[in-house]
């Protein structure tokens, strides 16, 4: 009996084990706008970037938040962010400390003109990211969102 107890026990876990994971997968980042920026020497910026979340998950914090920038697959920006805990089961707002550099590949001349001639179309950014809740971590990867949405779902 005890036996039977166990198993139906170990079963159980492992269905909300594995539905929770599902949950994970549909993770989406649903906006993103820079509040606020400031240049540290030339090639480097501190910002703020307020990032929607759309998360039908359990709360979990996020670590080792990196993201790329480019444009026709080169590599233009890429940002570093600080650790963040995310809410369960929301669709929120994040405002998230963010490092930039800009790729050693472009120089300050080529951003000028990239700066000039700005079309959100014409960039994708890559994200990638790791969920940990109660020690248990999952990466996260979000790959060629184009810059265009989500500047506009940031604008709604």
């Amino acid at each position: 009996m005890k036996r039977g107890i166990g198993i139906t026990a170990l079963l159980f876990a492992l269905l909300l084990a594995c539905s929770c994971v599902n949950k994970f997968k549909q993770i989406e980042i649903t906006s993103a706008a820079i509040e606020s920026l400031s240049p540290r020497g030339l090639k480097s910026y501190d910002a703020v970037v307020a990032l929607g979340v759309k998360n039908p998950a359990p709360a979990f914090n996020l670590m080792n938040l990196k993201a790329d920038v480019y444009r026709d697959s080169t590599a233009i920006l890429h940002l570093s962010g600080e650790n963040v805990a995310v809410a369960g089961r929301t669709e929120k707002v994040y405002r998230l400390p963010v490092s930039a550099q800009i790729d050693s590949s472009v120089t300050l001349m080529q951003l000028a003109i990239l700066a000039r001639k700005f079309k959100p179309e014409e960039y994708t950014v890559d994200v990638s990211a790791r969920a940990v809740v109660g020690g248990v971590g999952k990466n996260l990867n979000f790959s060629g969102m184009s810059l265009a949405s989500l500047m506009e779902k940031a604008s709604k």
